[in-house]
């Protein structure tokens, strides 16, 4: 299969049901004797993923890389998440974990991360991109003038023994990105649709690291009216309005938003209201 086909054809037979929701690890899937083995797969995959969480800056990495070789047996792997829009917060820098080789990871988000055309179109077409290295760096090649860089890249990484390359899409809360897996011989399915489901539970994991207060903004719960207004608010209606709209006074709506702000956690306690209600509404809160 050429990896044009690998992108546009979807999976045949039982498999081809849509990805398992993003769900917070603190939602995960319960154990139950009636569970199908997709449920129990994706709780095991929990269990090797979300500790991921506490596990110190200094083996990361290598446990990274030891807990997807448990999904799919990978030579290399590597993790890019970005930030995606959402205002008021202050842009990372590209996260970059895995095992692929230090110099290799800095190449790529040096020279490759903010044009590379996998990353984009893993995550434009929400599928993993499955082939050979060779297959992809001629993809690669059609679709970039200055394609160089990259196919060098892949071709480095494959000069380790790596094959076939999946490139599967991974998406958090508040960043996007994609999970980088190489192989030696050429992945099953089930791996593969594993490894879609694993790299969401991964951008999740790896989002509460890094910006730990998105936890505390999960657990936060809102009356009815807290909604409505913070929701108004999300759409840019003056404070005027709102009370109008919603028979109340300007004095009542602006105590709404203020004790929302009083609520965040203190990292993000200096910004706005409205800039905080679009965080939470990035958190599928509002």
């Amino acid at each position: 299969m050429t990896l044009s086909q690998a992108i546009h054809t979807p999976p045949e037979g039982p498999s081809r049901a849509a990805p398992a929701p993003l769900l917070p690890p603190s939602e995960g899937p319960s154990p139950g004797k009636d569970q199908d083995p997709g449920c129990n797969r994706r709780q095991q995959i929990d269990e090797w993923i979300l500790p991921l969480r506490a596990v110190a800056a200094a083996r990361l990495d290598a446990e990274l890389g030891a807990r997807l070789r448990r999904i799919a047996p990978m030579e290399h792997c590597l993790c890019v998440l970005i930030d995606h829009d959402c205002a008021g917060l202050d842009a990372m820098a590209p996260r970059l974990h895995g095992t692929m080789a230090p110099e290799l990871q800095r190449l790529y988000a040096t020279l490759i991360a903010e044009r590379d055309p996998l990353l984009a179109c893993a995550g434009q077409e929400w599928r993993a991109l499955a082939g050979t290295i060779e297959e992809h760096c001629t993809w690669i090649q059609q679709q970039t003038r200055n394609a160089d860089v990259i196919r060098s890249w892949l071709e480095h990484v494959g000069a380790s023994g790596a094959v076939h390359l999946v490139v599967v899409p991974a998406r958090g809360w508040l960043s996007r990105g994609a999970l980088f897996a190489f192989f030696a011989q050429r992945p099953s399915e089930d791996g593969v649709f594993a490894l879609f489901y694993a790299a969401q539970r991964l951008a999740v994991t790896l989002e509460l690291r890094y910006r730990p207060y998105t936890a505390a903004l999960l657990a936060m719960r809102f009356t009815a009216r807290e909604l409505q207004v913070l929701r108004a608010g999300l759409q840019g209606v003056a404070d005027e309005q709102i009370a109008h709209q919603m028979g109340l006074s300007v004095a009542t709506v602006r105590y709404y938003f203020k004790k929302f702000k009083h609520r965040v956690p203190p990292a993000i306690g200096h910004l706005k209201p409205r800039e905080l209600a679009r965080i939470a509404h990035h958190l599928g809160k509002l």
